[in-house]
């Protein structure tokens, strides 16, 4: 229903709980008016309803046990899939949890290449992301090399799904036209368009190439409204379901989301996860805010408007470009934050670079006064 109020076509949702091992199983009323009220509001749920998988899922986990864990709920989801008519099903590669990545691709390969053979109809959709630390999927060549081990009488029943702020924040340049033009010939040259199943449209707070995945909403970000005119134009995602996962966390009173940002991060690591908290305690007070952040569902309404709104828009037109302007000052004070913590730490790791260059060249040194040599 929600859905409905925000004119949106196109739906997402989790099957299980996504933060949990333990879940009981789809209840058969559950399933049958699932099926009914997506046929009562003309949803397709065989086309337009994506599903994203539990957060807690590595199918190239490396330890036996855990990856038997991750793939008896991969492919359990897959199953509810077919028993609710779904026919996509998003979820993010994993983690080479610093094995070689071959290896790691091999992995994932088996159990993609199992899941599919014991289910029938559902195809599960990688979505690409951001490259930080050891996770699969920053780099589009990393698909290329997936789909290679996996046997091509499979292919039909594999996608894979663009979320631009991920790609952005992986390096790819979404935001020109040549840019965005360039990003999806390297897509049809590497994996093949035939691949793209589905898209999560979200703005970045952080900058292209920071491997951060902070979404931001559309228009106030790095990506700036400019790439979602690219995206809302793109012939070829015409009928693929695009779907928002922007920040809704609003103070009362005003218009844009504040600068925290308390999600976990879905580019970390396994073990850089374990590291944060593990429980989220609601919605950040931004500083001087008398009032709590609560949700508003409205926002996705909105951009909603907004984005089928850049359909045909030219976009060096007046109309485009005070829209363009508006949305990116609401979102400047968060770019500059962003900008400074990401410019902060890459002064960091060069100083740490250079240190360890340092060393190693004095050990060299010493090793070769030792041995005689100059």
């Amino acid at each position: 229903m929600l859905m409905l109020l925000n004119r949106g076509n196109a739906f997402a949702l989790f099957l299980k709980s996504q933060r949990k091992w333990d879940n009981p199983p789809l209840q058969d009323d559950v399933r049958d008016q699932f099926r009914k009220m997506c046929e009562e509001h003309k949803y397709d749920q065989a086309k337009h309803v994506l599903p994203h998988g539990s957060y807690l899922v590595n199918l190239a986990q490396n330890d036996k046990a855990k990856a038997k864990q991750a793939y008896d709920s991969f492919l359990d989801d897959l199953r509810r899939c077919e028993a609710l008519g779904i026919r996509l099903y998003n979820f993010h590669p994993g983690s080479t949890n610093q094995t070689p990545l071959p290896e790691a691709l091999s992995r994932l390969a088996d159990a993609l290449t199992k899941a599919i053979s014991e289910t029938s109809t559902v195809i599960p959709v990688l979505e690409t992301m951001c490259g930080h630390g050891n996770t699969i999927g920053g780099s589009l060549s990393e698909f290329r090399d997936l789909l290679a081990l996996i046997p091509e009488e499979h292919h039909s029943r594999i996608g894979i799904c663009i979320d631009t702020c991920h790609s952005f924040a992986a390096g790819y340049d979404l935001v020109t036209p040549e840019g965005f033009k360039a990003f999806l010939s390297e897509f049809e040259e590497l994996i093949g368009i035939k691949f793209l199943r589905a898209l999560h449209l979200n703005d970045s707070k952080a900058p292209r190439g920071s491997k951060r995945d902070l979404h931001a909403n559309i228009g106030t970000g790095f990506l700036g409204l400019r790439a979602f005119h690219n995206v809302m134009n793109e012939p070829r995602f015409e009928g693929l379901p695009m779907v928002l996962e922007t920040p809704i966390d609003r103070v009362p009173g005003q218009t844009s989301a504040g600068d925290d940002d308390d999600d976990v991060d879905s580019c970390a690591s396994e073990t850089e996860k374990k590291g944060k908290k593990k429980g989220k305690k609601g919605a950040k007070r931004p500083a001087g805010a008398s009032q709590a952040a609560v949700p508003d569902h409205g926002v996705w309404a909105r951009e909603i408007k907004l984005l089928e709104s850049l359909i045909g828009m030219d976009p060096e037109g007046e109309e485009f470009r005070t829209l363009e302007a508006r949305l990116s000052e609401e979102g400047r004070s968060m770019r500059e934050k962003q900008l400074e913590q990401y410019e902060r730490k890459v002064e960091t790791e060069r100083k740490k670079d250079a240190k360890a260059k340092e060393k190693d060249q004095k050990s060299l040194l010493q090793m070769m006064k030792k041995n005689g040599q100059k």
